[in-house]
């Protein structure tokens, strides 16, 4: 089984083809216990507790990834409770038909039982592929972390129409509004998808000093890809992340226009006459622009004879978290492309943590709004800086010592709560999760498909994770 997005671009087909050997309401299927797919845990007898959670079938039909991504989820309790708030605030499920699926789906997951059962998860495969009916390529190997993030733009997408304005003449805004006579505020579209992150990300010219705007991005995960060694800590692949990264050639907005700058004045002491009005017009606009400090990117400069001319200089760029979202997930791009053209697996190993604090990471509630002004709290600077750029490096150093630990608080702390783990090689393999009992928080089930077992947090940490999914708030 293919572990990377390049490989398996949609997935939704090959989920449907297994779907479509089931009834649609068929959610629950109850195994035959005389089936060999009746696997029982070689931990039964060691078990501290006579309960259970729900295995999903697989059968042969390649689906595991979607098991595992499934069992995932099932253990974010910020994410049930999203999922429930949005189906309270419609009226018809229609309108919401893989919020409906997937919620019904995850509840189902942590209902307790006695003893091993499992079922298949058809309505969400139905849900998906109604909702994604364009997107269908017919591929044999997928992927869970491209699973997850079909699962979460579906999400986005319905979310996204919800906020559409309504009329009040729509007949299910007023059965809605009928069944909440009690609450006359009720606000149709509240609620924030937790799985829903900002980054802030700047570029600093080391040439010159510029300082570009800060760019917002919005994000569902992080994507990480791993060294070529044996083992690394999370905590250092995250300041990775978070770190001073380094460009080659950089179109500094400063520089070019400064340079744009000097080549019409140049012009403008040899040329005639009749280009001497739209030189000086053209000098005009470019000194305007370098005075008001303006982003090339978002702005078109109309110059009536001279070309803007493109830097190529060494930059830094630097991306940090700028708010939070109540789920972390966190993906480890484990490709090793090779110049034969083979891909390998990256089998490093991430030592990650039960607990992490996400404050380093952050703007620590604090955005420049200049581009003259640093992101607050990046972490160290780079060894070698230019002249220019010191100054400025100098300033950062100093807030981050006026910040302190004082912004690490439980906003930015989150606990462990599944790992999803790949089995074999990169072309082929296996899917399985681990994830946190919700009634034992110490105790942990290994979940392949139907095999559900009992495991330790120690073993947990063990594992040679593909995902992680770390969750805000809880204890």
């Amino acid at each position: 089984m293919d572990i990377e997005n390049n490989l398996a671009p949609f997935v939704v087909t090959a989920i449907a083809v297994f779907a479509l050997a089931t009834p649609f309401l068929a959610v629950s299927t109850p195994k035959n216990k005389h089936s060999k797919n009746k696997k029982k845990s070689a931990s039964d007898d060691k078990k501290t507790n006579n309960s259970y959670v729900y295995g999903l079938f697989n059968q042969g039909n390649n689906i595991c990834f979607l098991n595992a991504v499934l069992q995932s989820l099932a253990s974010l309790k910020n994410l049930r409770t999203y999922l429930r708030k949005k189906l309270e605030s419609i009226a018809n499920h229609n309108e919401r038909l893989v919020t409906y699926s997937l919620y019904t789906t995850l509840e189902k997951l942590n209902e307790p039982l006695t003893s091993q059962d499992s079922f298949n998860p058809t309505t969400i495969v139905w849900a998906l592929q109604a909702a994604n009916v364009k997107r269908l390529i017919n591929r044999q190997q997928q992927d869970a972390h491209e699973l997850f993030q079909l699962l979460s733009e579906s999400l986005s997408v319905e979310d996204e129409i919800s906020r559409r304005p309504k009329s009040l003449f729509d007949v299910n805004t007023i059965k809605l509004l009928t069944k909440n006579t009690t609450n006359t505020t009720i606000n149709l579209t509240s609620g924030r998808n937790p799985l829903i992150g900002l980054t802030a990300c700047r570029i600093s010219c080391m040439k010159c000093g510029y300082c570009g705007p800060i760019r917002h991005s919005s994000f569902d995960n992080i994507s990480i890809p791993l060294p070529k060694q044996n083992v690394v800590t999370l905590e250092t692949l995250l300041k990775t992340y978070s770190g001073i990264e380094f460009i080659d050639e950089y179109n500094c907005p400063h520089c070019s226009l400064s340079e744009t700058l000097a080549v019409i004045e140049k012009r403008l002491n040899i040329s005639d006459k009749k280009h001497l009005n739209k030189l000086e017009a053209d000098k005009k606009i470019v000194k305007e622009a370098l005075a008001t400090d303006v982003d090339l990117d978002d702005s078109k400069l109309e110059l009536k004879m001279a070309e803007l001319i493109r830097m190529n200089l060494p930059a830094t760029k630097q991306t940090m978290f700028a708010k939070l979202p109540e789920v972390m997930a966190i993906h480890f791009s484990r490709s090793i492309y090779l110049q034969n053209g083979m891909t390998l697996k990256n089998s490093c190993r991430v030592l990650f943590p039960e607990f992490i604090d996400l404050a380093q990471y952050t703007t620590t509630g604090y955005l420049a709004t200049m581009p003259s002004e640093p992101l607050s709290s990046p972490p160290s600077s780079p060894t070698t800086t230019s002249p220019a750029l010191s100054p400025i490096l100098a300033e950062i150093s100093d807030a981050r010592r006026h910040v302190g630990e004082a912004f690490s608080t439980d906003v930015s702390i989150y606990r462990l709560k599944s790992v999803i783990v790949h089995l074999g090689d990169h072309r082929l393999g296996h899917f399985v999760t681990y994830r946190r009992q919700e009634d034992a928080p110490n105790a942990w089930w290994r979940i392949s498909d139907e095999n559900v077992e009992e495991v330790s947090l120690s073993k947990v940490l063990e594992q040679e994770a593909y995902m992680l999914f770390y969750e805000k708030g809880q204890s």
